[in-house]
């Protein structure tokens, strides 16, 4: 499949992480268009809460994209959860019935398949965004039982391998046209989507906000993208940010 003609690409065979290049390079790229970093391995390469990434060369999606946006931009906290959405459009298409973890995991057959990071840098006149997406392509079992939590990869649940443009570049291209949607209306049009999506739904769950853990029911999700919580006292409370697991 060709690349896309509105991204400039840029590509490594080997890197220690396409986030971490993006943000010490991101001075140098064009503020005026959307630049893709892929490499084919990463050597250290990581997710959110500081977590390593395992990223075995030529196996998996490791990538970044890097676009500006003004400082009075409101949808910074979305873009992982639009990347998440745009890239699920992708896997449905593929035959795969993905969920969400809150705020943007990827999650299929109740396991991690891709997970997104959202990082930032800020100029005089505007955001740089750094949106970071691995996506666990060809991965084997061996190494799927390395990874720190429940993990799989398109390969095995399909019984198939995949090109991993096959899916980067239709991931790409969603992206495009959802990030378009969300600077002109906002994350409303994309909750009612992403709600179906989410997993977790109506189960007690613990939230580390990364001060304290809090625990409750999984209940609903904002206009602008947050998560409610009902308390086991029925206290309703919105989360901003968090790491999700089931109780």
């Amino acid at each position: 499949m060709p690349r896309l003609k509105n991204i400039y690409y840029i590509h490594f065979d080997t890197i220690n992480s396409t986030n971490t290049w993006t943000k010490k390079n991101a001075a140098t790229l064009d503020p005026n268009q959307l630049t893709c970093v892929t490499a084919l391995e990463q050597t250290a390469g990581r997710g959110r809460f500081f977590r390593k990434w395992l990223s075995p060369k030529g196996q998996n999606i490791y990538a970044t994209l890097y676009f500006c946006l003004p400082h009075e931009c409101p949808y910074i906290i979305n873009l992982g959860q639009i990347l998440s959405l745009s890239s699920i459009a992708v896997l449905k298409k593929k035959g795969f019935s993905p969920q969400i973890k809150w705020p943007n995991d990827v999650l299929l057959d109740s396991k991690k398949v891709a997970g997104i990071l959202c990082e930032t840098v800020f100029f005089e006149d505007r955001i740089g965004v750094i949106l970071g997406i691995g996506i666990n392509v060809n991965m084997s079992q061996e190494l799927l039982k390395t990874i720190d939590q429940p993990a799989t990869s398109l390969a095995q649940l399909s019984g198939q391998i995949w090109t991993l443009e096959q899916i980067l570049e239709p991931v790409l291209k969603q992206f495009l046209k959802d990030l378009g949607i969300l600077l002109i209306k906002g994350f409303e049009p994309f909750r009612p989507d992403y709600e179906k999506l989410l997993a977790y739904k109506g189960e007690m769950i613990a939230c580390n906000d990364g001060l304290k853990m809090i625990k409750g029911i999984c209940h609903s999700i904002n206009s602008d993208g947050r998560l409610n919580l009902v308390l086991p006292d029925g206290q309703v409370i919105t989360l901003s940010a968090g790491e999700l697991k089931l109780k």
